[in-house]
């Protein structure tokens, strides 16, 4: 058997193994569920996180014409 396909097999066959069970995990509904500010504060979050990048390069456009 050729080296290569060898050092796959034992690759692969590594990764198929599942690892030791997870602990600590629950699933289900949360036990206290989240208020009306603690979403507020997520959304603003995730809103600043993904758009905050794209308006500051909209908003700064004509100085990055400017440059050559």
């Amino acid at each position: 058997m050729p080296l290569a396909a060898r050092l796959a097999g034992s690759l692969l066959r590594s990764a198929a193994r599942p690892g030791p069970p997870r602990r600590g995990v629950i699933s289900g509904p949360p036990q206290q569920p989240l208020g009306p500010g603690e979403s507020v504060v997520g959304f603003l979050a995730m809103f600043v996180s993904c758009l905050g990048p794209a308006a500051w390069v909209l908003a700064n456009l004509e100085e990055y014409k400017k440059r050559e």
